[in-house]
């Protein structure tokens, strides 16, 4: 089976322009105070967003007869336990994906977004979470996908079901739950690096 190459890729409101005749200026003190609460506004939800995420990392989510799901980010004192979970998940990304380097380190792409490496790569490529199905009697690694979240939108460039549990419905039950999640979240949005050709991004709340 022809296996695929992994890549990596790396508005603020107009004021119209209004006659004094029409309706008053705006005084620019008022515009950059409402720009500056605005900025602040945002950036609570975005901490409130992220602190939500951050509650359920590492915890099992069972989501079907045998299945478990998790969510899982490196940090410096990682737990031995899900750094063997981080691995096992790039593995299942090499499985399904050509290793690729990062042409200005030489490094693995692949890994550096699955750890969270430091790294002198004018590639942003820190700030990603990994996703995990697994098997809940022995804890044997399904599917894995790398996410990262920006405002209200969630990027997924590397996604990956271990070619043993392909045509089973596995992904599609990952990335259900993650779905899920993310809509909890107040994250409406899903841009898979995989299918950007054929679509942006795909509005995931009713």
């Amino acid at each position: 089976m022809k296996r695929k190459r992994a890549s990596a890729m790396a508005s603020s409101p107009s004021w119209a322009t209004q006659t004094a005749s029409s309706n008053p200026q705006i005084p620019s003190g008022s515009r950059k105070g409402s720009k500056t609460r605005k900025m602040i506004e945002i950036l609570k939800d975005q901490r409130s967003m992220i602190s939500g995420i951050n509650r359920i990392l590492g915890t099992p989510i069972p989501v079907s007869y045998n299945l478990t799901w998790r969510l899982l980010k490196p940090h410096k004192r990682i737990e031995p336990y899900y750094g063997t979970k981080l691995s096992s998940a790039l593995h299942a990304i090499h499985e399904c994906f050509e290793p690729s380097k990062d042409p200005y380190t030489g490094r693995d792409i692949s890994e550096d977004i699955v750890f969270d490496l430091d790294s002198d790569s004018e590639m942003n490529l820190r700030g990603f979470y990994t996703v995990v199905l697994e098997r809940s009697d022995d804890e044997e690694m399904i599917c894995a996908a790398t996410l990262r979240i920006s405002g209200d939108v969630a990027e997924l460039p590397l996604v990956a079901t271990r070619p043993q549990f392909r045509r089973l419905g596995m992904c599609k039950i990952m990335m259900n739950e993650l779905e899920n999640r993310l809509i909890e979240y107040g994250i409406v949005r899903v841009f898979d690096w995989q299918v950007a050709a054929q679509e942006t991004a795909h509005q995931i709340s009713k």
